[in-house]
């Protein structure tokens, strides 16, 4: 999936970034700080996914959020606003936006909001293998794991391997990714 992040303040938009970066179903990040350079991007890549602020220092978020709408009739939208609380959605975007976020509130919101759009791939594991990727994800050895499970630690092996094969991840970039997730779900 491919993200497009529209947002002029350079800060906001490395972190906004970042966190979209945490997620294994976003493929690319393209960063943008005016509807100018958006557009250049759109041009040169689809988008499925895009994060626009509605103050841009050359036009409105909106009125790019149409644009995007033309180019990907599927695209979905998160609308970003120090006035989300007075945000009135225009007709031509009601069906592809997913979420208005507050910048006051943005980075939890943000959070849950692609957490819902994208679905992580961890939640495509069974009950057991859920088990033991949080458990990778909190630090556990596979022998650990196999004591806090009561399983043969073969098990536990094939179970690391079914999910490797499933998330196609390495042992090392799973280890990462059990962490990564176990940061992302049980942030305050």
């Amino acid at each position: 999936m491919r993200c497009l992040i529209v947002e002029d303040q350079t800060i906001l938009l490395d972190l906004l970034s970042t966190i979209v970066n945490s997620f294994t179903e976003v493929t690319q990040v393209f960063k943008a700080e005016t509807v100018e350079a958006a557009g250049a991007l759109l041009c040169q890549h689809p988008m499925d996914l895009a994060i626009l602020d509605l103050q841009l220092p050359d036009g409105n978020g909106s009125d790019f959020g149409e644009t995007l709408i033309q180019h990907n009739p599927n695209i979905q939208l998160i609308i970003l606003s120090g006035s989300a609380d007075t945000f009135l959605c225009p007709n031509s975007l009601k069906k592809a936006i997913r979420g208005v976020i507050d910048k006051r509130h943005s980075f939890e919101a943000l959070r849950e909001c692609l957490h819902d759009i994208l679905q992580p791939a961890y939640q495509t594991l069974t009950p057991r293998q859920q088990e033991v990727f949080q458990l990778i994800g909190q630090g556990k050895s596979t022998k650990e794991i196999a004591l806090i499970l009561e399983s043969a630690t073969s098990t536990i092996e094939s179970h690391r391997k079914a999910i490797a094969q499933k998330l196609k991840l390495s042992g090392a970039e799973l280890v990462r990714e059990a962490s990564l997730t176990r940061q992302i779900l049980h942030q305050p």
